[in-house]
């Protein structure tokens, strides 16, 4: 099949699809069509919802190969424990700031902490992170064979700018998707072709508005191909 990126919406709150479940929180799972390989970003805030959801997709846990955890608040790694205990040996990569964190609550497992921009496999990037107020997050950057970038983002605490900042320095960025947490700085959008807000998005609807053409509905269930 002739596209680059797979990604399914496997945690959220809003609009589930028949037969999938609501949860706060965020979590997407992506398949590689470069590398044939599953990563997930974010695990959601109850892994019983996340195991449900994906299971519904047809998806064999232990088939992940890498989990990116965007920051370290339960609504974005809940989750992780019982991804961990069905697939021991899958990849886990946190902000560095996190690492000893996950690796006290996590002896033994393949936990990385990730400071500067990172491709942990081919056309799939870790953003770095970048420093808040009150914590530090990481993003992903997927390259798709138009050389574009499909940014996903867990809750942009620090600012969804800069994200967008860090990602337009490297490529154009054709899609985002995630929570926009406090974020309304909409100039920074004008150029994207496909803005799904979703979670934790205080301006939802502004920036639905504002974007009419771009705007898309993020539901849970949804699959969206690039």
């Amino acid at each position: 099949m002739n596209f680059s990126f797979d990604i399914k919406i496997v945690f959220d709150d809003k609009c589930p699809k028949p037969g999938f479940l609501p949860g706060f929180g965020f979590s997407v799972l992506i398949f590689n069509n470069f590398t044939k390989n599953f990563s997930l970003f974010d695990t959601g805030g109850n892994s019983n919802i996340l195991i449900h959801n994906i299971r519904k997709f047809n998806i064999d846990i232990t088939s992940i190969k890498n989990v990116i955890i965007s920051h370290n608040h339960h609504d974005h790694a809940g989750g992780l424990a019982r991804i961990l205990q069905i697939n021991s040996f899958v990849n886990v990569y946190v902000p560095i700031d996190e690492l000893k964190a996950f690796s006290k609550v996590f002896p033994n497992k393949n936990i990385f902490g990730v400071s500067e921009m990172i491709e942990i496999e081919k056309n799939f990037i870790i953003s770095g992170q970048i420093k808040g107020s009150f914590n530090s997050e990481q993003s992903v950057f997927l390259t798709t064979k138009e050389n574009e970038f499909i940014v996903l983002v867990g809750c942009a605490h620090p600012g969804l700018e800069k994200f967008i900042i860090k990602a337009q320095g490297v490529s154009r960025i054709k899609a985002i998707i995630g929570g926009f947490h406090g974020f309304k700085k909409i100039s920074y959008l004008e150029d994207i072709d496909f803005i799904g807000a979703c979670h934790c998005s205080r301006y939802y609807n502004f920036i639905r508005e504002n974007f009419p053409r771009q705007f898309k509905r993020i539901c849970v269930g949804d699959n969206y191909v690039f």
